[in-house]
């Protein structure tokens, strides 16, 4: 287990690399954000950072990072936030956001928790093979979909969510447990988070494939998948959005 830690305050670095090495990890402090290829190199599993110590636009280099590394556990941990933040952050595939002062051990399993749920993403996907859903292409070991060469554009997020209820083979998955399995831990009572990516999945398959409907909404349970092109999906009494 490797770890990575990005962050301008020194103590909670030291508290981290020691609370590491208890576990008989190795950890590495970095001064300033790094590319993809540079933590891939490094073998990272889990990059834990401030976005205050990263740069100008974080966000940026957080989307390329979970675009290029699926495999690596992103945490934020810092003192000031927004629900913007949060949100957009979450969009993208941060795996969980610690708030400042953070104690050492807690954020440590909080680590441990978003490598082992990344860990299964990536075995669930390295042992599927390449599916055509409707007009979609869908490869689970790159984690992309695509239509004809063009690519759907999802964040790893959005696409953890589209797998979690495609591979159900057509049953309705409930939204706790598209949360649990995509988040790692269970969904509070005022929780949107599935259904937001929902939408963004919705909004990005119908831009590169708008002849079909592909994930339908069951009122108060969840989601279903089913190719469907929209005159038929149009006529489902059950399905809700499209």
């Amino acid at each position: 287990m490797r770890m990575a830690i990005i962050d301008r305050d020194t103590e909670l670095v030291d508290a981290l690399r020691e609370a590491a090495v208890r576990r008989g990890w190795e950890s590495h402090a970095l001064l300033r954000a790094v590319g993809a290829r540079q933590l891939a190199e490094m073998g990272v599993d889990a990059l834990v950072f401030d976005p205050a110590a990263v740069g100008a636009d974080p966000w940026a280099w957080v989307g390329d990072l979970a675009g290029r590394l699926p495999e690596l556990a992103l945490l934020v941990c810092t003192a000031h936030s927004s629900v913007d933040e949060r949100v957009e952050a979450l969009a993208l595939g941060i795996d969980d956001w610690v708030v400042k002062p953070a104690d050492p051990e807690e954020l440590i399993a909080r680590v441990e928790r978003a490598t082992q749920r990344v860990r299964r993403l990536v075995d669930d996907g390295a042992e599927e093979a390449p599916i055509r859903a409707g007009e979609l292409d869908v490869d689970p070991v790159a984690r992309q979909i695509s239509v004809a060469g063009v690519g759907a554009g999802l964040t790893p997020r959005e696409y953890e969510v589209f797998a979690v209820i495609a591979r159900a083979g057509g049953a309705v998955v409930a939204r706790e447990e598209v949360f649990l399995r995509v988040w790692g831990y269970a969904m509070g009572p005022s929780e949107r988070s599935v259904d937001v990516h929902v939408g963004k999945v919705r909004a990005k398959l119908a831009r590169v494939s708008p002849g079909y409907a592909y994930v339908h909404t069951h009122h108060r349970v969840g989601y279903r998948f089913e190719p469907q092109p929209l005159t038929a999906a149009a006529a489902d009494p059950v399905g809700e959005g499209k």
